[in-house]
């Protein structure tokens, strides 16, 4: 909101530096060539003039160029992601029917604890599936007549040649009686088969598996609706401990050495203009990739007021240590545009200069500037891209 305000700002305020230009670059001129607006281009190197009431509307604000200690660093792209252990997904175990746990299904947004329940799904089969469990449960009911008939078989045989002791020998008693018993147990195998699966039939559709929440944190997103149909393949809830995070960085191989010798780094997002985040250096990958012959360096960030945002695209300023003194100007008061260094100094009052600038090195808050410009000189260091816009551009 404050970004598009600024910006709003800074076009209405164009139509002010227009006019205010025009009069005042051409004061020798007669009242009617000055009474028309400029339509010179104003180019690095040359004052333009900007009312000291649109400053206000731009939110202009300056700062004195001046000599500081600088630490060397790295400067390196990278993206805000999750830690693997602060970021969770909860899918459902069995294909099933989506069914509230409590009053409703969590929300995106919600905070949870571990353990908490966040819904429920009612397992249910497919059509091949059901016809599986009733083909099987058929075969295990035959398995069962079948198993019955050899023991009824095996008893009556028992019985006759009980019948016949001191006639037959006693080794055929006992092979009899063996073969009962034998009979028996498959006949209760077979019939343990078959209540298994018939109590499967009879449960079909009531098997209920609770969905849980595996971490505290909050639903980053929250896909389960009820009564909806869902399966295995599809996460339903995704929780993310953002209170602290990793921030990925790419360094080429060549910059590997001086990267593990990094304490920590500053992070820099444009969301947050003129802030830096202090991060720890956590791991220095092992693999090189081989397209961009960079390695994937970690550093983990403190992230309790939740500005770093996994997805987030970033700088990284990596320290590499040691200090020397440099004339240095705050890194937002650099324009940079096709391969060239600009700093808008204020001249006067109400009179600014687009000038180039040759930087040097930067420890993410500072740059170094090593040409073009002195020390006390005062820079723009507030407002810089609505003055920038409300001028036409760096050119």
């Amino acid at each position: 909101m404050r970004n598009a305000m600024t910006l709003a700002r800074a076009l209405l305020a164009v139509s002010f530096i227009c006019l205010a230009v025009a009069p005042r670059a051409h004061a020798h001129e007669g009242h009617a060539e000055a009474a028309r607006p400029s339509q010179q281009p104003i180019v690095p190197g040359v004052a333009f003039t900007v009312p000291k009431e649109t400053q206000f509307l731009l939110e202009v604000r300056t700062q004195r160029a001046a000599v500081r200690s600088l630490e060397s660093r790295l400067v390196a792209p990278g993206k805000v992601v999750p830690r693997t252990d602060r970021y969770a997904q909860v899918s459902a175990p069995v294909p099933g029917r989506v069914l509230a746990s409590g009053a409703s299904v969590p929300l995106v947004g919600q905070r949870v604890k571990r353990g908490e329940v966040l819904a429920l799904v009612q397992q249910s089969l497919s059509t091949s599936e059901a016809t599986g469990l009733s083909t099987g449960y058929i075969q295990a009911e035959a398995e069962v007549s079948r198993a019955q008939a050899a023991l009824e078989q095996a008893r009556r045989d028992l019985t006759r040649v009980e019948s016949l002791q001191g006639v037959v020998a006693e080794k055929e008693v006992q092979q009899a009686r063996l073969i009962v018993s034998t009979a028996e147990q498959e006949w209760n195998r077979a019939k343990a088969a078959r209540d298994v699966l018939s109590g499967a039939r009879q449960g079909q559709g009531t098997a209920r598996f609770p969905l849980v929440a595996p971490i505290d944190g909050v639903l980053v997103e929250a896909r389960a609706t009820v009564g909806e149909q869902v399966d295995p393949a599809r996460p339903l809830f995704a929780v993310l401990d953002a209170s602290v995070v990793w921030v990925e960085a790419r360094v080429y191989e060549g910059d590997v050495a001086r990267v593990e010798s990094a304490s920590g780094a500053l992070v820099d997002t444009p969301a947050y203009e003129g802030q830096h985040f202090a991060a720890r250096l956590h791991h220095v990958g092992q693999m090189v990739d081989e397209s961009s012959r960079s390695v994937r360096v970690l550093f983990e960030a403190d992230n309790r007021e939740g500005r770093l945002r996994p997805g987030m695209f970033v700088d990284v300023a990596i320290g590499q240590g040691g200090k020397r003194d440099a004339l240095a100007v705050p890194a937002q008061a650099v324009v940079e545009e096709e391969g060239r260094a600009f700093v808008f100094v204020h001249t006067a009052p109400e009179a600014f200069e687009l000038r180039p600038v040759v930087l040097g090195g930067s420890d993410g808050e500072w740059r170094e500037v090593r040409q073009g410009l002195k020390a006390g000189e005062r820079v723009v260091v507030g407002g810089v891209p609505a003055l920038r816009l409300a001028r036409g551009g760096a050119r």
